[in-house]
């Protein structure tokens, strides 16, 4: 028998697959000497294979928005990209006073907060940050749009205890609201800086992990939303995340060069959804272009290319050897699924060494 490298693939997947000449005839199922202790084998398994296309990304952090100055001010402290702000803290210092309070909710402050203010869910939402900071320790608020005598009392307890004036008021921009506890990005302010209202002063983003990927719109058919993808991380490790959102218009090229692509984003799962590390930087996502599930599946290395077309794997039974043609089908992470009449799962097949 001689045994020569070859390359081989399907769906674009290389392998490294030994030709072998069969016995005279061409006899499919020849049987061969017994396997030696030497010789390197592995089992016929029952795998979920899947093929995947790797395409380059960007992790970033989800929930992007700009911190702007409220009022006129010299900025006087300002925190570390990274930095991670909690409900109740501020996130920076004006006029060596603390000028933006973080708290909880999904809705902008857009007015003052006043006792004569009209009803609004933004009322609901102070009133339950200032209970969950124990400034309602009586729970004589309820927590509902309607700002009461108990809502003032509230704030006059928030502000005492933050050394501000104690008026019962927050004006516009003396609190922000983020959805969650928030993670300090670009700093574009300095200390030192005179800013205005509207000022950018710095970029903030929840500690929940995304990866943004520009996929060529001819590619569009790998992304759909909900489907598991793998991450390769710059510090070497891979991890799973899925497809949170696939943009319905594609956009359009830059330049001549360029092609128009897709917006996808990806949410990363388990520990690695979280951090304030890595920000902006490349990563590969692997998206599934072919699947074979509960499939047989052997090591590449176990593929025989028959001289006559076509492949087969050498199986070992008894103490004897024998080669089964097979059909390749998904190449993924080292194995191949294959079919072939007489393939079972936990036969022993040789492998090249």
């Amino acid at each position: 028998m001689r045994r020569a490298l070859a390359a081989a693939g399907a769906a674009g997947a290389v392998a490294v697959v030994v030709t072998i000449a069969l016995a005279a005839g061409d006899d499919p199922d020849p049987v061969r000497a017994a396997a030696s202790d030497s010789t390197a084998t592995a089992t016929v398994e029952r795998r979920d294979l899947v093929d995947r296309d790797l395409v380059q990304g960007t992790l970033g952090y989800a929930d992007s928005s700009t911190l702007l100055a409220a009022g006129d001010g010299t900025v006087t402290d300002l925190p570390d990209p990274g930095t991670l702000v909690r409900r109740g803290h501020s996130l920076y210092d004006a006029d060596d006073a603390p000028a933006a309070w973080l708290l909880y909710g999904s809705l902008p402050a857009w007015r003052d907060f006043s006792s004569w203010m009209s009803d609004g869910e933004d009322v609901r939402q102070l009133e339950r940050n200032l209970r969950a900071l124990g400034y309602d320790p009586d729970h004589a608020m309820t927590i509902d749009d309607d700002w009461t005598a108990a809502t003032t009392a509230a704030v006059e307890r928030f502000q005492d205890d933050h050394g501000l004036t104690e008026d019962g008021t927050l004006t516009q921009g003396e609190v922000v609201f983020r959805p969650g506890p928030t993670r300090v990005g670009e700093v574009h302010a300095a200390v030192g800086q005179r800013v205005a209202p509207g000022a950018q002063i710095a970029e903030l983003t929840a500690t929940d992990r995304q990866i943004t990927v520009d996929l060529e719109a001819t590619r569009q058919e790998l992304a759909h939303e909900g489907e598991g993808v793998t991450v390769d991380l710059p510090t070497g490790r891979t991890v799973r995340g899925r497809i949170a959102d696939v943009a319905k218009v594609a956009d359009p090229p830059a330049s001549e060069e360029d092609v128009a692509t897709i917006a996808v984003t990806v949410v990363l799962r388990g520990r690695a959804a979280h951090g304030t590390g890595l920000d902006q930087a490349p990563v590969d996502v692997g998206f599934a272009r072919e699947r074979s599930k509960d499939a047989l599946a052997v090591p590449v290395t176990a593929l025989l290319a028959r001289s006559g077309g076509g492949f087969a794997v050498e199986i070992v039974e008894d103490g004897r050897r024998r080669l089964v043609p097979v059909e390749p089908g998904t190449y993924a992470e080292d194995y191949v699924a294959v079919s072939g009449d007489g393939l079972r799962e936990g036969m022993t097949v040789v492998t090249a060494q």
